[in-house]
């Protein structure tokens, strides 16, 4: 079975630069079609870097890859330009996807030991709208408890820059955007620390928000990354996130859109 890509920012969330060796380095058209598909029409984008591990976030979960670049001590100033990063259709070998700079400057060769090097304002931005949807959440979760708001199901969420929102299934009325505004802004005030834990799956459906009847494990895990809003509550997750609450920043509760039993919540962050 060929090697995983270990991911680091699962463990530290909070390094912006990092050492790794090199797998393999792949032309965009040598790989298989379904990762083909990964890389947009027209896009400058030639090659697939893979590494042992990786500072990258891989997109998903509602969340966009981080960008940045990877160097190489002893073949300056080549270096690759990362674009986009994302898991291969087969297998778990992280796909870096880019071009090296200046065009036809060498590539990395296997074995080699490269440095790793995120764009940390575009990586603050995304860990500021994940954490943010989730408190949002947490404050809707709140207000039903409370009966402000009628019984509801989340269902999925995207932490996207200007597209960011939660869904739940049932309806949530214009009228009560003030008290989601208003939980929310109590939420974010009370700086709650943001942790990361390991748990069951009997502990992770017990405990966390947001877990939907389809949730599984990735296939050979017998624990779930998951991330808590100490005192407010938890998610699975595989993001990346502050270290608390107030950390976001203003979370603005810019609309409720309601369609076929489903209401959409969309936020942005200041």
């Amino acid at each position: 079975m060929a090697e995983s890509t270990k991911l680091v920012y699962h463990y530290d969330m909070e390094r912006t630069s990092y050492t790794s060796s090199i797998i393999s380095v792949i032309p965009v058209s040598e790989l298989p079609a379904p990762d083909q598909g990964l890389v947009p029409a027209n896009s400058d984008i030639e090659h697939a870097v893979v590494t042992d591990s990786t500072i990258f976030y891989v997109q998903g979960g509602g969340q966009p890859s981080d960008i940045g670049v990877i160097t190489s001590p002893v073949q300056s100033p080549s270096m690759f330009e990362v674009k986009s990063v994302r898991h291969p259709a087969s297998g778990s070998q992280v796909l870096h996807l880019g071009r090296f700079a200046p065009t036809g400057t060498p590539g990395f060769n296997p074995g080699q030991g490269v440095e790793q090097a995120i764009d940390a304002r575009t990586r603050t931005l995304h860990s500021r709208l994940h954490t943010a949807g989730h408190v949002m959440s947490l404050a809707i979760h709140a207000l039903i408890r409370e009966g402000v708001l009628p019984p509801l199901k989340e269902s999925k969420a995207s932490h996207y820059p200007d597209a960011a929102w939660v869904m739940f299934e049932g309806l949530i009325e214009g009228k009560h955007k003030n008290a989601i505004q208003a939980k929310t802004d109590e939420f974010v005030r009370s700086a709650s620390p943001v942790r990361i834990h390991w748990w069951s799956m009997e502990d992770l459906r017990e405990k966390c928000a947001g877990v939907t009847d389809d949730f599984k494990l990735p296939e050979g895990e017998e624990f779930g990354r998951v991330v808590e809003m100490e005192g407010l509550g938890s998610y699975p997750c595989g993001g990346t996130h502050v270290k608390d609450c107030s950390l976001v920043g203003s979370i603005v509760v810019k609309k409720i859109s309601r369609s076929k039993g489903v209401s959409r919540v969309s936020y942005t962050v200041e």
